[in-house]
């Protein structure tokens, strides 16, 4: 009888075995079809519902920055820009850029005998997404041998360039480099305007930025019934050149670009360049003027930034469509 037992405990022993097996196969089985369904396991970590990428946001270029009912105008001194740095595609790039935040552009410091960087910098400028820019360029301007030239870019779907543009005549030789002077209107409004670019000479900034009124009152003879004339440029305004706080003859005007504002990208902190508006404009100012800084904007570093100038454009927006004049 005793054997008879120990055969029975052996068939139960291995039925219990079997059993053991088959209810561990069943786990395999359920616990692969789980981390099936569940992928995220397989890396020991719970399911979680998928989140969209983050992504890095970029600085795109701006192709029309004004509402449709302003017009952004600004200046900047492209310092010494000539074919060295038309062939600097990373200059060239932040220039186009920075032009395609403005309706008009006034531009300064033009140095190219060759006559090519101002065209190269117009394909550059159009060959990105947007409207397409056009320009206007005065004759090389200056006593000495080293010339420079003004001009003015324009986005020409915002806006209408009227009239022949032309050189102050400069009958008394007050002016280094005369000023420019040019009429536009606002294609989608009645705002009508005449800018007038200036690059005052150091030295003589002074008596050149009190001799402008003489510029405006040649412009207003020269278009009859405008009453809208801003003054816009590198003046030179500010530090050694040019008492900020001194009574000069433009001080009836507005100056939109204030005292507090630096204009340079280096360590000087000087308010050189300025808007300044006839009192019949300060009517279509809208109270928004400032620098530009494109550095910030563009994420650049301080080597990079000096390359592209030694100063950052100052813009002032205008209402397209209160003009009364």
């Amino acid at each position: 009888m005793v054997k008879r037992r120990k055969k029975k405990t052996k068939r139960s022993n291995g039925l219990i075995f079997v059993a053991l097996i088959f209810i561990l196969m069943v786990m395999i089985l359920v616990g692969s079809l789980y981390r099936y369904k569940n992928p995220a396991l397989l890396d020991g970590i719970p399911n979680k519902p998928e989140k969209p990428p983050v992504t890095t946001p970029t600085v795109t270029p701006i192709t029309i920055t004004s509402p449709n009912n302003t017009v952004k105008l600004a200046a900047f001194n492209l310092q010494i820009f000539g074919t060295s740095k038309a062939d600097k595609p990373e200059v060239m790039e932040v220039l186009s850029k920075t032009i395609r935040n403005f309706d008009i552009v006034a531009v300064q410091e033009i140095r190219d005998a060759s006559q090519t960087a101002l065209p190269a910098l117009k394909n550059a400028v159009n060959d990105m997404a947007g409207p397409k820019y056009d320009f206007l360029m005065s004759e090389r301007l200056g006593r000495t041998t080293s010339k420079e030239q003004y001009a003015y870019f324009y986005n020409t779907q915002t806006i209408q360039q009227i009239v022949d543009p032309y050189t102050y005549p400069d009958p008394n030789d007050l002016f280094q480099r005369e000023p420019y002077v040019a009429e536009f209107k606002a294609m989608n409004g009645n705002f009508d305007f005449v800018l007038i670019t200036i690059h005052t000479d150091p030295d003589t900034a002074t008596q050149e930025i009190n001799d402008l009124p003489a510029v405006v009152e040649n412009a207003k003879g020269r278009y009859q019934g405008e009453g809208d004339f801003i003054i816009l440029g590198d003046l030179n305004a500010d530090c050694n050149y040019f008492n900020e706080n001194s009574q000069s003859p433009l001080r009836s005007y507005l100056w939109v670009i204030n005292n507090s504002i630096d204009t340079t990208t280096k360590s000087t902190a000087c308010t050189y360049d300025r808007i300044i508006v006839t009192s019949q404009a300060k009517d279509d100012f809208t109270g928004n003027s400032g620098v530009f800084r494109f550095d910030e904007a563009y994420n650049l570093t301080y080597d990079m930034t000096i390359s592209v100038s030694d100063h950052y454009p100052v813009y002032a927006e205008f209402w397209n469509n209160r003009d009364t004049d």
